[in-house]
């Protein structure tokens, strides 16, 4: 899916980087766009684990530290692990917009909105 997805080495995940406005996609491109979105999302509870996992082994790490710097540098690792996992937890709730209509949606002009007017007005 070459332009529709590009792989996080931060999160190490694909994540969604559309070429286009998702309306612009064929029906086909969207439908296919959606399979291997859920395909990704169905792997971000085992990255979220993982990061979870080093932050537990970096706090660990923490607690027995005594260097100053070294405990600073434990902390900035594990912010680092905190970003990544609200990052997946944002991801893991986003969806494209689901509708599959070939055409976009029609655009209202302004003179539709002062017939509109009018009429409310008798």
């Amino acid at each position: 899916m070459q332009g529709i997805f590009r792989f996080d080495e931060r999160l190490g995940i694909e994540v969604p980087e559309l070429d286009r406005e998702w309306e612009h996609h064929s029906k086909e491109e969207r439908m296919s766009i959606l399979e291997h979105w859920e395909t990704i999302r169905g792997a971000i509870p085992n990255r979220l684990a993982h990061f979870e996992e080093r932050i537990a082994q970096l706090q660990e790490l923490m607690r027995t530290e005594e260097d100053w710097d070294a405990t600073v540098k434990l902390m900035d690792q594990i912010n680092d692990f905190a970003s990544r996992i609200a990052d997946l937890n944002i991801l893991s709730r986003t969806q494209p917009e689901a509708e599959l209509h070939t055409d976009p949606p029609a655009v209202k002009s302004h003179a539709d909105d002062s017939e509109e007017h009018r009429s409310r007005e008798k």
